[in-house]
């Protein structure tokens, strides 16, 4: 390298000693810098016009441009009752979630988008705050979720309607007020349950549907409370009884959104049965629908505990959309303790990168990442304490997370144990988080 500049300096100080007018036929197109080395081309000095091989030689040296956007995703956002009274403050009268998320917040605002699932209502105090089996939690908790870096919220789940249809209204009101976008549910006719945004010169299209329980005569019903028309209008749900209709439906929402100019079409699927640590076959019927459409990613809630990540390919033209079946509890009082189920402690962050071609416009999957997590609940100096854990960084830094026994760290170490049974990283290539942003790290040095 230093060779090759030695000899380009060289070659410019004798054009200079040759004089000014030499210098007036050397053209700034004549050297070009790249990355890792300078490259002199030779010019005819009774020939200005550069020779059109050497342009198009010149050209196809030229590395295409690339543009990248990092997308996060989590699972199910629960409050239960437990929960909201923990965070309460008695000497100022309010509610603060923030510490909920304060040891992800890293990991979720260092992408560039970041979407969640919201498992509960904002239907206000008067309605009376409270956990299962109809949700409704202190406003406080969406500041806390923006806190935490997210950007899009899902609100099309079996709890949205747990307050009726003003806790739906109300809910998409505080959300928004708190900057953050709304998919799954809307206001009115008028407004639309899916967005279309452009996220560093890439334009992703977002939209979210929840599965509904079994219809009440002619009527729609999702937690087995029956919708009306007016109310199923304002909410994206599908029913097994009327499943093709409502995949045509999905069909045609990509359609609409390809049309906005979407490129990379993104689904948040509220399916599958609770507790399953596989898919269901109606999970990987619609996976597989939704893929033939042209989904890029499908990424699942629900069933509060995680579930395998794959990828399918389109039986239309063979492109490749990633699944994540479920991404279990991000934050929730479910565990070992409250239903005698270690699996609902656990969550994953999914991490997902697509980079796009400028000059072709083609898009690609690059890159899956997991950030496997595990919710710390603890007492502290007589109060309840609600933390994510991202268990890779605590594993090699427990003070800072605040573990300190060893019977703790050993239920995070199972909980990983727990999330790598059922996310197959080596088949899928899916790089497990390290410590450091973006630095993988090999599970051999930890379990």
């Amino acid at each position: 390298m230093r060779k090759i500049i030695y000899i380009c300096l060289t070659i410019l100080l004798l054009l200079v000693n040759v004089g000014c007018s030499r210098a007036e036929n050397i053209k700034a197109s004549d050297v070009e810098i790249e990355a890792d080395n300078i490259t002199v081309y030779e010019q005819d000095s009774d020939d200005t016009t550069e020779d059109s091989d050497l342009k198009e030689d010149r050209l196809a040296n030229f590395e295409p441009e690339y543009v990248y956007v990092k997308i996060s995703a989590v699972g199910d956002v629960m409050v239960h009752s437990p929960q909201f009274r923990a965070q309460f403050n008695r000497e100022n009268n309010t509610y603060d979630f923030t510490n909920n998320f304060k040891f992800i917040n890293r990991h979720i605002a260092n992408s560039d988008l970041a979407l969640a699932n919201l498992e509960t209502t904002f239907a206000g105090e008067e309605k009376g705050y409270s956990g299962f089996p109809f949700f409704n939690t202190p406003d406080e908790l969406a500041y806390a979720l923006k806190y935490a870096g997210f950007d899009v919220i899902s609100t099309a789940n079996n709890h949205i309607f747990d307050k009726g249809k003003e806790g739906i209204l109300r809910t998409i009101q505080i959300l928004e007020e708190s900057n953050l976008r709304v998919i799954g549910t809307r206001k009115n006719n008028e407004d639309e349950s899916f967005i279309v945004i452009d996220v560093n010169g890439i334009k992703i299209g977002l939209t979210a549907y929840a599965a509904e329980t079994p219809r009440q005569g002619a009527y729609r019903a999702i937690n087995s409370i029956r919708m009306s028309k007016e109310v199923e209008a304002i909410i994206d749900t599908f029913g097994f009884e009327n499943l093709e209709e409502d995949l045509r439906k999905m069909e045609e929402r990509i359609q609409v959104m390809k049309e906005r100019g979407a490129e990379v079409i993104v689904f948040f699927m509220h399916w599958g049965n609770e507790y399953w640590r596989k898919p269901c076959k109606y999970q990987k019927r619609i996976a597989q629908a939704l893929t033939n459409y042209g989904a890029d990613a499908i990424l699942g809630s629900h069933p509060h505990v995680i579930q395998p990540i794959e990828f399918l390919y389109s039986q239309v033209d063979g492109s490749q959309t990633i699944v994540a079946y479920s991404m279990g509890n991000i934050l929730s009082n479910q565990r070992y303790e409250t239903l005698g189920n270690k699996y609902t402690e656990d969550g994953v962050i999914v991490n997902i990168t697509f980079k796009k071609n400028t000059d072709t416009n083609e898009i690609a999957l690059v890159e899956t990442r997991i950030v496997p997590t595990w919710v710390h609940r603890y007492v502290e100096e007589g109060q309840r304490m609600y933390e994510i854990i991202p268990i890779m960084d605590a594993i090699n830094e427990a003070k800072r997370f605040n573990i300190y026994s060893e019977r703790t760290m050993g239920r995070i170490k199972k909980s990983l144990e727990r999330t790598l049974e059922i996310i197959d990283i080596e088949e899928y290539e899916i790089i497990l988080e390290g410590p450091m942003l973006n630095k993988p790290i090999l599970i051999n040095n930890i379990m």
